[in-house]
């Protein structure tokens, strides 16, 4: 039985904003926090909440509910609702014309309560980074991943995106990173002028628990986007619809939703918990023995991956099953928290067959050492430490002006 952990940020920013629109005072300033996704999934954009809460600086949020996402904001939240679906790739250009328009609206609406927008990749800085030039407002760029190769665009139009991208990356007050290995993709600038390097390190230390009982079926936890390509989830459901001693628990939302869907009812072998809030996702995969995550080098994303997953399973004290040849499968390998297997199937089938249950206790182990020794005060150092601190900065420039 799963249970959905309390969480005191909600009730904090649900009693704070309450009123935010309606009554706040003129001189309220805030951040605006901007991403074509819907916060409740997004964990890395709740740790700036988060951060925000911690040095006490007001903030919004603007996000896109897409079709079939039953949504319910909670007051300090600006939701944006359309008929495109994630994973339609140039099938939602429309769509994503009338979301800037959304963000531009939405913004000068509130503008004069807005110290500072933080955008979450290309498809909501460019409407930000207008806005803070119009406006004099401080522009963050938070870039999660190259757009164009996360949409996998390409040719004339992925040269064309990746330029705009570098360019507001250098032009914007703050701009954030989840790896060093990013600052050579996205050509940025290092030195006094470097980008804030803020890996994805959970926003708070859940705890680890023995692995469960091993009883002759290997429980193995994927949570996270359902993307249709470049991730191995296909290979995943096909692994654990062809053998008995595997059960694959799966949590999520995206462009392969329907086809996982569709395999749980046909295999008993495959759960489908269909989307989840963070806390919830991690104690699911709290319940599995090994947590899987592919990072497949078609999309040229995965060769500078920085998932949350990797940092999740140094938390959790479970084994990552990934991808050689990317960071994360370079990393488990070196700190033996988990397994580096070539791309497809019959890695999968090659792997469970030289699998031991001491080598999980073992991975299990050496994870939440690694967490321990270098991740556990990660988030109040560099989030709230660094991060905050800018904020706070901007707000009170503002202020002063």
């Amino acid at each position: 039985m799963l249970y959905t952990a309390p969480t005191t940020l909600d009730a904090f920013v649900y009693r704070v904003h309450k009123q935010i629109f309606e009554n706040a005072r003129g001189d309220t300033l805030l951040i605006a926090f901007v991403r074509s996704y819907l916060s409740d999934y997004d964990s890395r954009i709740r740790k700036f909440f988060r951060c925000a809460e911690l040095v006490n600086e007001e903030f919004m949020f603007i996000g896109w509910a897409r079709a079939g996402a039953d949504y319910e904001p909670a007051p300090y939240k600006v939701i944006y609702r359309s008929g495109t679906r994630i994973g339609a790739r140039w099938g939602n250009f429309i769509g994503f014309l009338r979301w800037q328009r959304y963000l531009l609206a939405t913004l000068y609406k509130h503008r004069e309560k807005i110290a500072a927008v933080h955008c979450a990749d290309l498809d909501t800085a460019l409407a930000g980074y207008l806005f803070c030039w119009l406006f004099r407002k401080k522009f963050i760029f938070d870039i999660y991943d190259q757009y164009s190769s996360s949409r996998g665009v390409s040719g004339y139009a992925s040269r064309i995106m990746n330029c705009m991208e570098s360019y507001l990356a250098r032009e914007a007050h703050l701009c954030i990173i989840a790896a060093e290995e990013r600052v050579e993709q996205h050509r940025l600038q290092k030195g006094a002028n470097a980008p804030l390097i803020l890996e994805n390190v959970p926003l708070e230390d859940l705890g680890a628990e023995e692995i469960p009982e091993y009883s002759g079926t290997l429980h193995i936890g994927y949570f996270g986007v359902l993307e249709r390509r470049h991730r191995g989830i296909e290979d995943l459901v096909a692994f654990a619809s062809s053998r008995a001693d595997i059960h694959l628990h799966i949590a999520g939302y995206g462009a392969l939703e329907q086809e996982v869907r569709l395999a749980a009812s046909r295999s008993g072998n495959i759960t489908y918990y269909g989307p989840m809030q963070w806390a919830e996702g991690v104690a699911l995969m709290r319940q599995v023995h090994v947590i899987g995550g592919f990072y497949y080098l078609s999309n040229p994303n995965h060769a500078y991956a920085a998932p949350n997953k990797y940092y999740e399973h140094l938390m959790l004290g479970r084994g990552l099953l990934t991808t050689r040849g990317t960071p994360p499968g370079q990393r488990v390998e070196r700190h033996g928290s988990g397994w580096a297997i070539e791309e497809g199937l019959e890695p999968l089938n090659r792997w469970i067959v030289e699998l031991h249950l001491s080598d999980m206790r073992r991975a299990g182990m050496n994870a939440r050492a690694l967490w321990e020794t270098r991740y556990r005060d990660y988030f109040q150092e560099h989030y709230v430490g660094r991060y905050g601190r800018h904020i706070s900065q901007y707000s009170r420039s503002l202020e002063n002006a």
